[in-house]
């Protein structure tokens, strides 16, 4: 009886240390989640998915402008225009285009930090032209205290 208990009491342990060190977070959840906000057009929740610095400077550039808005206008026309695009489809009407992303494969190293995904994503336009293009997308992505970011995306 106390070795079952015992037995019990680590693979609990055991356990919640795994899903505190993220090791059941997978990489591929982190490519649907950027796809997600994608389609809800939601900037914030992309920015904060990835890890680049070409979207840092982006960051900067939309900092900076918000803080001369601001300035002159009372404003930040930054911060107002980002959080506006995901309600836009509701008030305007607008639809912008949408991606799906179907995961064809995945690859980790040893210490599971870094991962690169393949997947292929479909994009179709807005309703107007009716159009969409499939392309074959590789997600680099790397894990920083216990979160994955997308580093990179190419095209193979």
């Amino acid at each position: 009886m106390k070795r079952m208990m015992l037995f019990l009491v680590v693979m609990v342990c055991a356990g919640v240390f795994l899903t505190y060190m993220g090791y059941f977070a997978k990489p591929e959840d982190r490519v649907n989640a950027f796809v997600d906000a994608y389609n809800h057009q939601d900037m914030n929740a992309m920015f904060e998915m990835v890890k680049n610095p070409e979207v840092d400077k982006m960051k900067s550039v939309l900092k900076f402008t918000g803080s001369i808005s601001e300035a002159l206008l009372g404003v930040n026309v930054s911060e107002l225009l980002v959080d506006f695009l995901p309600i836009s489809e509701d008030v305007l009407g607008y639809k912008g285009s949408r991606m799906h992303a179907e995961i064809t494969g995945s690859d980790m190293d040893l210490l599971r930090t870094e991962a690169t995904v393949h997947a292929e994503v479909r994009t179709e336009s807005s309703e107007s032209d009716q159009s969409s293009e499939i392309q074959d997308l590789v997600f680099y992505l790397m894990k920083i205290d216990r979160v994955w970011y997308i580093t990179d995306v190419i095209e193979p």
